[in-house]
């Protein structure tokens, strides 16, 4: 398992996200700045879409709700996606706890799952004003979570490898 830097993935979003803002309040005034925001609105949805791939990707031990790559694609199914994403950010941090407590590792924290539900529900309120600057601020600290719970968990290929016949 590869470790995730929690620096990479906090500094892209919250210095991404922050970087879209001020441009676009810019280029209210000075258009073409808009050509700007669209490769650095991608970049952070991308790089979000890899920490998400990476921490589902962390507790697959054949008993996770869900793989990675299913995790991600779901969330591009129009309408679905609003019920998956419940799947991918809740069942996450839920899926997280039962991996901590089924393998019986002590070095790693449980994961808030009610701040990954509360962010779910967030993000269907987010047209109402300062719902989306809450969001920002809950997906900061879920950003910072999932990289210390995914970093604390041992790596699984230290175990002995099964015998078969």
């Amino acid at each position: 398992m590869q470790r995730m830097s929690k620096g990479f993935y906090l500094g892209s979003y919250i210095g991404g996200l922050i970087s879209i803002w001020v441009l676009v309040i810019i280029a209210i005034f000075i258009w073409p700045l808009f050509l700007v925001v669209i490769p650095l609105a991608v970049y952070v949805f991308v790089v979000n879409l890899i920490f998400l791939y990476k921490a589902w990707e962390a507790i697959q031990d054949g008993h996770a709700r869900t793989g990675p790559c299913k995790a991600i694609g779901f969330l591009f199914i129009p309408f679905f996606n609003l019920y998956w994403l419940f799947q991918a950010y809740w069942g996450f941090a839920k899926d997280y706890n039962y991996y901590i407590s089924r393998h019986g590792i002590t070095a790693a924290r449980r994961l808030p799952d009610g701040l990954f539900l509360a962010y779910c529900i967030l993000i269907l309120l987010s047209w109402l004003p300062f719902v989306a600057l809450a969001n920002f601020i809950i997906y900061a600290v879920i950003i910072s979570n999932i990289c210390d719970g995914v970093n604390r968990l041992p790596s699984l290929s230290t175990a002995s490898p099964s015998s078969e016949a």
